[in-house]
């Protein structure tokens, strides 16, 4: 059951992923993850129905944690939209989720006392090295200008997005086990957009740069829907972290590129290669692996 879950959760942040990629080519990065949060609370509040009411009044007591894991998590999208400009998408989106898993791991032992196995992080570290050359066996979508195209740049913006990502994560665990996982997703993601928001405002005020944009109702109502699927990838993977360790949910998290790629293929014409098909299938095996020795 907790890889089904996360494997939900997987597809359904990889479709909303390829999705808001049109929104995000298209506006000011900030402003587009703020919109998508505010989103959410509309799109994510069914996810409140299945939830006691004796929760509500307990989880006041996890604000503090609630606003610094939104913050993280604002920053850390925002990271992550500066590594699609300076990599090609595919290998930016391969060393976000590596790192991201890599230090969840590490965090995970730390802050939660999960203790993985020699065979899991032997799995593990397979499953994210398939991933990580199937990010490279990507053709570039659309060619990189000379002053866009850093690989310093772009590689250490992955990996600010994944240490602050994951530590993010690990406070959304946390709390996953300290109240209903439902509860603290919708508040999680729905704190993402305000934080964003507010990240955008400010730097309106401090810099030359602008603030938070404007946009219309119609723009508003294809971000509703485009970001919708993360109502069912948040909502499973809060929960997956109550099942099971925190880094193969990670890991398993960062097979998202596998269902990209193929919801890029229909959705966005973007049709993968031979080597490609043989890269996914090597990571679909891994997974399986990983869940054999779990």
């Amino acid at each position: 059951m907790f890889f089904i879950i996360a494997l939900t959760a997987t597809f359904a942040y990889a479709l909303q992923g390829v999705l808001m990629a049109k929104v995000y080519r298209q506006s000011d990065r900030l402003s587009s993850v703020a919109y998508r949060g505010l989103s959410l609370l509309i799109s994510m509040s069914p996810l409140l129905l299945l939830v006691p009411q004796s929760d509500f009044t307990e989880f006041s007591g996890l604000l503090p944690q609630l606003l610094l894991a939104a913050s993280l998590a604002a920053l850390a999208n925002w990271a992550n939209a500066i590594a699609f400009v300076r990599l090609p998408v595919g290998i930016a989106s391969a060393l976000s989720m590596a790192f991201t898993a890599l230090f969840v791991a590490l965090l995970g032992q730390v802050f939660l006392d999960e203790q993985l196995s020699p065979q899991q992080w032997l799995m593990g570290a397979v499953t994210l090295a398939m991933v990580l050359l199937l990010g490279a066996s990507q053709r570039r979508g659309t060619p990189l200008t000379s002053s866009d195209y850093r690989p310093l740049s772009g590689i250490l913006a992955s990996a600010g997005y994944g240490s602050l990502m994951s530590y993010a994560l690990i406070l959304v665990a946390g709390m996953s086990r300290a109240s209903h996982p439902f509860l603290v997703g919708y508040a999680w993601e729905a704190s993402i957009g305000l934080m964003a928001m507010l990240f955008a405002l400010a730097r309106g005020r401090l810099s030359a740069k602008p603030g938070f944009q404007r946009i219309s109702w119609s723009r508003f109502r294809q971000i509703l829907v485009f970001a919708s699927p993360t109502a069912l990838g948040t909502g499973c993977y809060a929960y997956a972290m109550t099942l099971g360790p925190l880094a193969i949910a990670a890991a398993i998290l960062s097979t998202m590129m596998v269902f990209s790629m193929l919801l890029g293929w229909w959705l966005l014409a973007e049709r993968p290669r031979l080597r490609q098909w043989a890269m996914m299938s090597l990571v679909c095996m891994s997974v399986v692996a990983l869940k054999l020795v779990s």
